[in-house]
């Protein structure tokens, strides 16, 4: 297959367009579904890109923008309270993935180092005087982006996830009243002891 509907959108921009190099960056879309899905051909048809809206981007003038100063931080996530009886009831449990946490957390107590926290890292880049990348790690979803171009009101901003490391999903407040995969469960699949810690 490729590179699912980012692939396609790249190869017919760079078929519309000889020697241009297409890139992909995906933003806050931890909690976005994208239908329809499940058959081989609909990535081609969904990411094909609007020829009327991809010939006004590349009308528009150029220019080159060196990096500005930037910041990195590396903050820790919290996640949520945990006891090693968790992972010792989760052990006996028939699925494959519970069972491989459970393995992970298990051993962390036996070192005497239970996973409270996981690094995250968060960057700002200005590139230009007049485009700021805020680059996130994990899977965020849309709150992030929302809240930033909220409180960052001022700049011309592109918030960007999957930047660094992918440790799991980054719920919002509200993602985690909801529950359900993005709060709760992806952390069995990335290792991860549970949900973060609310704030």
């Amino acid at each position: 297959m490729g590179g699912d509907y980012a692939g396609f959108a790249q190869a017919e921009l760079e078929r519309a367009h000889p020697g241009a190099t297409a890139l992909f960056m995906m933003l806050c879309g931890g909690d976005q579904n994208p239908n329809p899905r499940g058959r081989s051909t609909w990535p081609a048809s969904t990411g094909r890109p609007s020829p009327r809206r991809s010939a006004a981007c590349w009308a528009r003038p150029s220019s080159r923008c060196a990096p500005d100063p930037h910041r990195l931080e590396v903050v820790p996530l919290d996640f949520a309270p945990h006891t090693r009886a968790a992972y010792e009831q989760e052990s006996a449990n028939p699925d494959k993935f519970r069972q491989r946490r459970a393995r992970l957390m298990l051993a962390a107590y036996d070192e005497g180092k239970p996973v409270r926290q996981t690094p995250y890292p968060v960057q700002a880049i200005r590139l230009g005087g007049d485009l700021t990348l805020l680059a996130l790690g994990g899977e965020p979803v849309v709150d992030y982006a929302l809240r930033a171009k909220r409180e960052l009101a001022g700049e011309n901003l592109i918030v960007a996830g999957y930047c660094y490391d992918v440790m799991c999903y980054i719920p919002s407040r509200r993602v985690l009243q909801e529950g359900g995969y993005e709060a709760v469960e992806n952390t069995i699949y990335y290792g991860q002891p549970g949900p973060s810690r609310r704030r």
